[in-house]
């Protein structure tokens, strides 16, 4: 199952064609997925390569970095992983948007986290969702809560790379994610993610909310 279909008929000789221009989002939202998958090969339309939020004052991707913050994942009754401060987090840094003109949505990989940001947050014009029941989707904003926080660095579900690609890619204006980065940069999937974001992005510390 590691394999796909498209790459099984790749591998027998089947005649492939890459579509090489995407029209859903911003370049820079688009340029990490675009090297850790596609060798390059991607361009951004015109139409959607410099599209972004009017009403925000950084980069179309942003990481918000909780380390170091006490945003530690717990688990319900059920084993259902969950992280209340990050809930909290996504409830601050949304209402720092103007949001009556665009579309929102919020995923994490996570069901339990899930349920949570849908209790605390949803609104009329917001919807949070699994990574997997949002495929196909795009919005405006896209906010993903990474959730795991442990002193063991286990990331779980995190290290399935092409679901998370999927999550990174629905986007069209700006891609926010908040995640710890103590507890994900051990590895090389997400290193690269942090450091892409250093340098072509907006990093944050979740401190800039506590006070």
């Amino acid at each position: 199952l590691g394999v796909s279909l498209i790459e099984q008929g790749i591998k027998l000789g089947i005649p492939t064609t890459l579509l090489d221009i995407q029209y859903r989002m911003n370049h820079k939202i688009m340029q990490f997925s675009n090297a850790q998958f596609y060798e390059g090969k991607l361009t951004a339309h015109e139409s959607v390569s410099e599209q972004s939020l009017v009403s925000d004052t950084h980069e179309t991707i942003e990481f918000i970095d909780t380390a170091g913050c006490g945003y530690t994942e717990t688990k319900d009754e059920s084993g259902g992983i969950l992280n209340l401060g990050e809930v909290e987090l996504i409830q601050k840094r949304i209402a720092e948007i103007e949001l009556d003109e665009i579309s929102v949505g919020i995923i994490s990989p996570y069901r339990r986290q899930v349920s949570l940001i849908e209790e605390s947050i949803i609104k009329q014009n917001k919807n949070a969702q699994t990574i997997d029941s949002f495929q196909g989707q795009e919005k405006d904003l896209i906010i993903v809560s990474l959730v795991r926080s442990n002193e063991n660095g286990i990331i779980g579900f995190l290290k399935d790379y092409r679901r998370m690609n999927v999550a990174l890619t629905r986007a069209k204006k700006k891609l926010i994610i908040i995640g710890d980065s103590a507890t994900i940069g051990n590895d090389t999937f997400y290193k690269n993610l942090l450091d892409y974001i250093e340098t072509q992005g907006t990093y944050r510390s979740a401190w800039e909310y506590m006070y």
